[in-house]
């Protein structure tokens, strides 16, 4: 039995939507897994900020979680708490022991940044570890105020990771204190997000730190 035509043209029709379909499929699965895998470096840049910094104090080597939301972009969950002078941060303990993380970024031949972050002995970055008493110990809202500055600093700083997200998707970290609130405020979440785009043009040197500041968004509640 012969096919007509128009039979023909249809069943051809029908096998190039499906290839299409198919090929729109893998393209969405490279691209997911891409993300996954820069949501997973970019959770050990947020780890090693938290466990490094002055005031930040985190239960864990490992205390942020990363998902890619479509459409929305990378959003990261955090919970930490405030230093105090009876217990230090938790970086500066596992300095004491020997121990300490850091970073290394370029640029990598498909243009996309290369996180290489390597365990070990190194010098301090923000020079001695009695630099932050001068002048006496911070209060809590100061410490808030330095540890909300230290996430918008490594958004600023390493958000780019996320190259497969859109310009016009945000970069969010969500916190929530330790305990009820930071300090003696009554805030429980924080919230630090900032579009794509915005981290692209100060990595490109089209915006400065002013400029990338007044473009970031600060919720609390």
């Amino acid at each position: 039995m012969m096919e007509s035509p128009k039979a023909g043209k249809a069943a051809v029709g029908l096998l190039a939507t499906i290839v299409l379909v198919g090929l729109a499929g893998d393209g969405w699965a490279g691209r997911e897994k891409r993300i996954n895998r820069q949501i997973s470096i970019m959770e050990k840049i947020i780890d090693e900020a938290m466990v490094d910094s002055r005031y930040a104090l985190v239960r864990s080597t490992h205390p942020s979680h990363g998902v890619y939301l479509a459409d929305y972009g990378p959003v990261f969950t955090l919970e930490v708490g405030l230093v105090d002078e009876d217990f230090g941060s938790l970086g500066s303990i596992w300095s004491r022991l020997g121990g300490d993380i850091s970073i290394e970024t370029k640029e990598g031949e498909d243009g996309e940044k290369v996180i290489t972050i390597r365990s070990g002995k190194k010098k301090d970055r923000d020079g001695d570890d009695d630099e932050g008493k001068k002048g006496g110990e911070p209060d809590d809202a100061e410490k808030y105020a330095k540890v909300k500055d230290e996430l918008i600093e490594v958004i600023r700083d390493y958000g780019d990771t996320i190259a497969k997200a859109k310009g016009d998707e945000w970069f969010t970290i969500l916190a929530s204190p330790l305990r009820g609130s930071w300090g003696d405020s009554e805030i429980s979440r924080l919230v630090v997000r900032v579009r794509m785009k915005e981290i692209t043009a100060y990595n490109r040197e089209n915006l400065d730190e002013e400029g990338f500041r007044k473009k970031v968004q600060i919720i609390e509640y």
